[in-house]
């Protein structure tokens, strides 16, 4: 039979080993850092618990360890037990709830020093009862892996117990148990980083394609309308061509052809911009307002010569810079078209203004576009925004160019909503307001 001072060095020497490895994997992620003082509290009670085979002052010192390793441990699982199924939202964005609840718990868990090893047994017994509860909500082999920590744990606890009272056997399975939870902490510090990484891909997998089902349905049912309403004028065009007194007629196929061409293209440009801004960091730099809002007027006026548009600009007499880059003209471009396409009075009145506003100590740019168009119900006024509003327009084309708008605002860490140009009453018009950091 092996000695016990020989098994103890063994699984001093196999704490040791796990500690070094739950280093390594905590510095490359995924092991929690509460997790880590465990292993590095259980190694110091290893260590010192082979020692008592010199003078036994080592053997409470052991202990004391391994009851504090069983209190962090129990601490870490509180906290997360309470961050998942206690802790309300008004909690979960204060700060100084949080503080306080956690001097709470680490106070609570620190008065288990000092009580008798049964009470231990019932701590380890309600915390993993909380690992159980965590595990089924996470489905965690980590969390599997710790869960078997304790419960090997108490296992240990109970026959060391057992062996106090001169059991036979007690004291062997202690140590067989104590070799299985050290193999349960090596194998939650080794599957903790790989876990970590696998739900990192899993997530980064599921988006790509969610992202590739949106765009796949935007394109075609999009590009379906377009070339559907090409070839209903083709068509036209083909019986006006026999009558030469058809000439406004054929002229005004011509112009919807035109159109539909140029938004199948401005589609596919939304698109791939959208893709892209949704994958890569873009650079911000300081963006005259004035110059991007001059060029997109332009734009506008171009695109639809057709249609009488007045745009009056008001308080930007001066020169506004915003923290942004060459794609606030998307931004205003898309704004300003939707103003357009979505209007169905003879003449289009927008009236853009400028203004500077401070929020949380940090001074913005406010520009409002407001237009005289068939305006947005509260109802929808957020969801124009979404993505997945797309797939439920009898109309596409707005839905996807605030959805890039939105995009890319929050790339430059503003915000974008819209309200009523007269309040309570949607019908008379839109008001789509933008902040957007100031650069200075």
């Amino acid at each position: 039979m092996l000695e016990e001072s020989l098994i103890d060095l063994t699984i001093a020497t196999y704490s040791i080993i796990t500690l070094i490895i739950f280093i390594i994997m905590y510095r490359r992620g995924g092991i929690l850092f509460s997790w880590l003082l465990v292993m590095i509290t259980m190694t110091v009670a290893s260590i010192f618990f082979y020692f008592r085979h010199f003078d036994s002052i080592y053997r409470i010192i052991g202990n004391l360890f391994y009851f504090l390793a069983a209190i962090i441990l129990g601490y870490s699982v509180v906290q997360e037990y309470y961050e998942m199924f206690i802790k309300t939202e008004k909690n979960r964005i204060n700060p100084a709830g949080v503080a306080k609840n956690s001097i709470f718990l680490i106070t609570f868990s620190f008065t288990l020093i000092n009580v008798i090893q049964s009470t231990v047994c019932l701590f380890l017994i309600i915390v993993g009862v909380m690992l159980i509860r965590i595990n089924l909500e996470k489905k965690s082999i980590t969390h599997s892996f710790m869960l078997l920590a304790v419960i090997t744990a108490l296992l240990t606890l109970i026959f060391s117990i057992l062996s106090n009272e001169n059991i036979d056997g007690a004291w062997e399975m202690a140590y067989i148990i104590k070799v299985v939870f050290h193999s349960s902490l090596l194998a939650t510090g080794l599957s903790a980083p790989i876990e970590n990484r696998l739900n990192q891909s899993e997530k980064k997998l599921f988006e790509a394609y969610n992202r590739t089902e949106f765009y796949k349905d935007l394109f075609a049912h999009d590009i379906s309308n377009i070339l559907q309403n090409v070839q209903s004028s083709m068509d036209l065009f083909s019986i006006y061509l026999e009558k030469p007194d058809q000439s406004e007629e054929l002229y005004n196929l011509i112009s919807i052809v035109k159109n539909q061409v140029n938004r199948g293209a401005t589609l596919v440009s939304n698109i791939r911009k959208l893709s892209e801004i949704e994958e890569i960091e873009i650079l911000i730099e300081p963006t005259s307002v004035n110059d991007i809002l001059k060029n997109a007027i332009e734009y506008l006026k171009k695109t639809y010569e057709d249609r009488e548009v007045q745009i009056q600009i008001d308080s930007i007499d001066k020169k506004y810079f915003m923290k942004a880059n060459e794609l606030l003209l998307n931004v205003f471009e898309n704004i300003l078209v939707n103003s357009v396409k979505y209007n169905n009075n003879p003449k289009i009145d927008i009236l853009i203004k400028a203004s500077k506003v401070q929020i949380n100590s940090i001074d913005y740019i406010k520009l409002e576009f407001i237009d005289n168009g068939i305006g947005i119900p509260d109802n929808i006024k957020e969801k124009v925004f979404q993505r997945a509003f797309i797939k439920n327009k009898t109309e596409s084309g707005m839905g996807l160019g605030l959805s890039l708008v939105k995009k890319i605002i929050e790339k430059y860490n503003g915000q974008i909503w819209v309200e009523d140009r007269i309040k309570g009453d949607y019908s008379k018009g839109s008001n789509f307001i933008i902040i957007i950091p100031e650069a200075k």
